[in-house]
């Protein structure tokens, strides 16, 4: 069909109308690039496709359900150019993979009734194995768990053994009757990713530390003080 026959039949608009009835961006964009086939044979092939989708729509509508799956046309491409993924793609990423794994065995289930599409399902790609490490990874909610790697666990567990230090010995200062007239109040905070308390602008160097930060009215200093 040449593009002046493609127009005036209005068959953009017809795909347009077509692609609203899609569940995401990748169908959308399958329906807008379909062309009419001068074969016969797919044509016919195509049809009935749609006539098999069709009657198995009827009979259990939720086995071409396309809940769960995201258009990750994007992240594949950036990983081919060596981009790192955000876990919230791989999580989308793992999504469609398992959706497409429901699918081809459902549909491979069907084959006597629907080899049409059993046959399209075929060339689903499960990628269990990425869909195991992406779990293992990662976690529901998008965080990048211990288990990913053992030095990365090394490393988180040093962390916390640094950080309930700092907070003991911040607590033990604020909590210090001596300390007491020095504090604005006692309280732990943070100034420019650093951990504070807030000190009485006259007692500067009374407990000896960095300044960070200073209030608007110059009453208080947020000072992080020195290890001891």
């Amino acid at each position: 069909m040449n593009e002046k026959a493609f127009h005036t039949l209005e068959y953009p608009k017809i795909l347009d109308r077509l692609a609203t009835y899609t569940s995401f961006s990748g169908g959308a964009a399958l329906a807008l690039a379909l062309r009419p086939s001068p074969d016969l044979r797919l044509a016919q092939e195509g049809i009935q496709e749609v006539t098999e989708a069709r009657a198995l729509l009827e009979e259990r509508e939720e086995a071409l359900s396309m809940g769960g799956v995201h258009d990750v046309r994007g992240a594949a491409l950036s990983t081919v150019r060596g981009v790192v993924l955000e876990t919230n793609i791989l999580l989308d990423l793992r999504s469609t993979l398992r959706r497409a794994t429901t699918l081809r065995r459902i549909l491979g289930r069907m084959k006597g009734p629907y080899p049409l599409l059993a046959e399209i399902a075929e060339g689903l790609e499960e990628c269990t194995a990425l869909q195991h490490e992406i779990s293992r990874i990662i976690s529901e909610d998008g965080k990048v768990q211990d288990s990913a790697s053992p030095r990365l666990a090394i490393i988180r567990r040093d962390l916390k053994v640094a950080f309930d230090r700092l907070q003991n010995k911040l607590n033990n200062i604020i909590n210090n009757a001596n300390n007491s007239q020095f504090l604005q109040e006692q309280l732990i905070t943070q100034r420019n990713g650093r951990y504070v308390i807030p000190i009485k602008s006259e007692f500067k160097g009374r407990i000896p530390g960095i300044v960070h930060d200073q209030s608007a009215s110059g009453a208080t200093l947020w000072i992080e003080p020195w290890p001891q």
